[in-house]
Parts: C-alpha cells; sequence; structure tokens
C-alpha cells in the first residue's frame, strides 16, 4: 500500500512538471549581450608554470602588468614558480 502512494504521487509530480520547465524566459539572462568586468592586475609579475615537481618542462606563464588584464599561455599546474613580483605604485600608496 505504502509503494503505490508513494507511486501515485511520483506520477502526479511528473504530470505537473513540479514546476520545472516553467521558468519565465524573458527573466532568463541573455548571455550575448551580458559584459563581465575584466580582471586587473594589482601587481607586476612573470609565473611560469612547469609539467611536474621536477621544475624542467614549462608547459604554461602568467604575467601582469600593473592595471592591464593578465596574458597567460599555456596550463596552470600546481608546480610554479614566481619569477617576478613588484606592487603597483598606486597600490603602494594605498596601503596603510
Amino acid at each position: 500500500m505504502r509503494s503505490l502512494l508513494i507511486l501515485g504521487l511520483a506520477v502526479l509530480g511528473l504530470q505537473f512538471g513540479c514546476g520545472a520547465g516553467e521558468a519565465d524566459t524573458e527573466m532568463q539572462s541573455d548571455l550575448t549581450s551580458r559584459e563581465d568586468p575584466l580582471i586587473r592586475c594589482i601587481a607586476d609579475y612573470y609565473i611560469t608554470y612547469y609539467s611536474d615537481a621536477t621544475y624542467t618542462t614549462a608547459v604554461g606563464s602568467e604575467r601582469c602588468v600593473c592595471d592591464r588584464t593578465p596574458t597567460r599561455t599555456g596550463i596552470q599546474t600546481d608546480y610554479a614558480v614566481e619569477n617576478y613580483y613588484e606592487e603597483c605604485p598606486w597600490r603602494a600608496a594605498e596601503t596603510p
């Protein structure tokens, strides 16, 4: 009897759709017209990414210049070496 009741409720849920698929399409975000803000660098730095813990084969890099968008090439891994890092002059002036 209990399983019959559960089955009946499941069928009713499927018949009425549980509200799924009835979302207002006018309220959904239009990704073609959305503009997300770009990431801006707050420091000058250069990072090299390596394939493994031997740090012999470089597979990617990341370069950041103050107040610009980061430039990334290759892939990012857990094996990274920060070759250069310097705070942006305007950033150093803001910190107390």
